[in-house]
């Protein structure tokens, strides 16, 4: 019986997620308690999300009557999270080997990426690249002005914004392109430290 343990949100208590009985369980304290037959499940997505600076992986079963989420970090405090992407990787592999040895496991659809989210992050991507431009653009015109860079003292402000904000998608948009797989072959990079 494989087990994973995780707080998935701030405003959860502790997850156990469980692989018995031909089914996936998760219970969260008393009265909490979700569960999915193997034999049921659609789908599984793999799903980049990063929390602030660490990253983050996601986990989502769908079954008939919803899904079970879970998460490679766990919230323990406020702005505080465990990584926790070992465990993670081991329950997610042990959960596709229980369902690849189900008989309806040629139905399931094995998903990693979501293009909505990896889309948006090249959108970001290319807003930041043209902001990058303009803001060249500006130290030129300064610089041809006769002006120096002196008088463009912001510019300093304006490439950090722009540099963080495209380090925050890049890796986004490099690990949500949509991909199927099979559940012999998860992905390398999913859940793998760079």
């Amino acid at each position: 019986m494989a087990e994973y343990r995780v707080r998935r949100t701030l405003f959860e208590k502790e997850s156990v997620l469980t692989v018995e009985n031909a089914a996936l369980v998760r219970t969260a304290g008393p009265g909490v308690r979700q569960e999915i037959a193997l034999r049921d499940v659609h789908g599984i997505s793999l799903i980049y999300r990063p929390v602030g600076l660490i990253d983050r992986w996601v986990c989502s079963v769908r079954g008939p009557h919803g899904r079970i989420w879970l998460p490679s970090a766990s919230f323990f405090g406020l702005g505080r999270t465990r990584d926790q992407r070992d465990a993670f990787r081991g329950f997610v592999e042990a959960l596709h080997l229980a369902i690849e040895a189900e008989p309806s496991a040629a139905q399931v659809a094995f998903v990693q990426g979501d293009n909505w989210s990896a889309y948006s992050s090249l959108g970001l991507l290319i807003v930041s690249g043209v902001m990058a431009m303009l803001l060249l653009l500006a130290v030129v015109g300064a610089m041809a002005d006769g002006r120096g860079l002196r008088s463009v003292s912001w510019v300093f402000l304006a490439a950090l914004a722009i540099f963080w904000g495209a380090r925050m998608v890049w890796p986004i948009w490099r690990r949500n392109r949509r991909q199927i797989y099979t559940p012999d072959a998860i992905p390398p990079t999913f859940a793998q430290r760079v």
